[in-house]
């Protein structure tokens, strides 16, 4: 599979700075492909319009806005009649996070860019969101600092250190276990 990836390294060492930057197509020329259709989920929800209701919002993320798909997307992230005449900027950080995420499934991505996509969500909704992520065709780079949530989506570690890209094919766990053997090498060749 190897789809799900998640990108790790010190903080303060620029990975949100680097997933907006690929989001946006920008960093060192990066450009996206043709075909390939981005979702950009941001822990600060600064893709969302605080003035708008949670309606309108949903309906500006579809090509073709179809109300019956819509409203089972809606549905299907626990969003009510109710929210969905409420103003996003009046939501919880909870809802603005289900609204964010409603509205990058209504885009159809292809390449989901995800930064710390559990932070605002409770353990019911982490749980589902999880399921949802894994059945995904979309190929997902996030960066979580949610062990669980990571273990059980991402099958790809991509790791930032001293200015170096490292890639571990399988879950977290594999990789802690494979970062320590690389660490505990580098070390002996010194």
């Amino acid at each position: 599979k190897d789809r799900h990836m998640l990108l790790t390294g010190p903080n303060g060492i620029g990975k949100s700075t680097l997933l907006e930057n690929l989001a946006q197509g920008t960093e060192g020329g990066a450009t996206i492909s043709d075909g390939v259709r981005v979702g950009y989920y941001r822990q600060d929800f600064s893709t969302l319009n605080f003035d708008e209701t949670v309606l309108r919002t949903l309906q500006s993320a579809m090509d073709n806005p179809n109300e019956q798909i819509l409203r089972s997307t809606a549905a299907g992230f626990l969003i009510t009649d109710d929210l969905m005449r409420a103003r996003v900027g009046d939501l919880s950080e909870g809802q603005k996070g289900l609204v964010a995420f409603a509205q990058l499934v209504l885009m159809e991505p292809n390449l989901l860019i995800l930064d710390e996509p559990t932070n605002h969500l409770d353990l019911e909704m982490i749980t589902w969101l999880e399921k949802r992520l894994k059945s995904t065709n979309s190929t997902i780079l996030m960066i979580t600092h949610d062990r669980y949530f990571l273990e059980n989506v991402c099958d790809r570690i991509l790791e930032l250190e001293n200015n170096q890209l490292y890639s571990y094919k399988g879950n977290f766990s594999y990789y802690l276990e494979k970062r320590d053997e690389h660490r505990e090498n580098a070390q002996a060749s010194k």
